[in-house]
């Protein structure tokens, strides 16, 4: 079986292990949205667009590499296991595709921000925006755990 294989195993226990760090950085996102326009000053918000902005780019930089790794190394072989597990994976695999353009779209509010005409809409949009990311990619990532838990 794919699971006893050492290279799976660690592969796996791999994904697991970025899932993990990914979830912690969305904790640390979802605080940096949650104090976004509470501040009376200017400076509360610089220092949490700042934030939050660090942390999308860092999340940015990864998900290629661990979507690529999740469908080459752990989706392959989990298809072959069963019919539902196979459906489960072409799911994930089009989700994929829609977090990541989430992400990048998210990214570019970010930087956007500075040229609004409506600052404190735009803030009001961005955290929207933010959550909406964070969920996404919480909630995959924990279907993505709880469905695969047998191989992770």
């Amino acid at each position: 079986m794919a699971a006893l294989n050492p290279v799976f195993q660690s592969e796996s226990e791999r994904i697991h292990s970025d899932h993990q760090e990914m979830l912690r950085e969305l904790s640390a996102l979802d605080l940096a949205l949650e104090h976004m326009g509470t501040g009376s000053a200017d400076m509360t918000d610089t220092h949490c667009v700042v934030k939050a902005r660090a942390i999308t780019l860092a999340i940015s930089r990864r998900l290629p590499e661990l979507f690529m790794r999740e469908e080459n190394k752990l989706f392959k072989t989990v298809a072959g296991v069963s019919h539902e597990l196979s459906l489960f994976v072409e799911e994930m695999k089009r989700e994929h595709v829609t977090l990541f353009v989430m992400v990048n779209s998210f990214c570019v509010a970010l930087d956007e921000l500075a040229n609004a005409s409506d600052l404190q809409a735009a803030v009001v949009n961005l955290k929207e925006l933010g959550m909406d990311v964070s969920r996404a990619l919480r909630h995959h990532f924990t279907a993505e755990d709880h469905e695969l838990q047998g191989f992770l």
